[in-house]
């Protein structure tokens, strides 16, 4: 038996944990005081969480993600701290309806 892996593939009714990491040139992390992170759907519709919305974990910052359809999506972060540090990224998954 052979299993198909594909990473960032998902099943619908799940909830992806979308994951921030803040580093700066040398690949440090640090601890952003900004943070924006934007879900653009299939159907184009665009949601922007904040800050206050993720959670810290250790190195990373992530938020719980419920899609409501199949298909593409693109998720973009954005941080910044006060010492003039920012770090951009933008990645994406797929929802399917099962796994097989």
């Amino acid at each position: 038996m052979t299993l198909d892996y594909r990473p960032n593939v998902y099943v619908l009714g799940g909830k992806p944990k979308l994951r921030v990491t803040p580093v700066d040139e040398d690949g440090e992390f640090f601890v952003p005081t900004l943070v924006r992170l934007s879900v653009k759907a299939p159907d184009g519709e665009i949601i922007t969480i904040s800050g206050a919305d993720l959670t810290q974990a250790s190195g990373y910052l992530y938020y719980r993600y419920h899609p409501q359809e199949i298909g593409w999506y693109e998720y973009e972060s954005w941080v910044r701290d006060g010492n003039g540090n920012e770090d951009t990224a933008t990645r994406g998954f797929e929802i399917v309806d099962r796994l097989y």
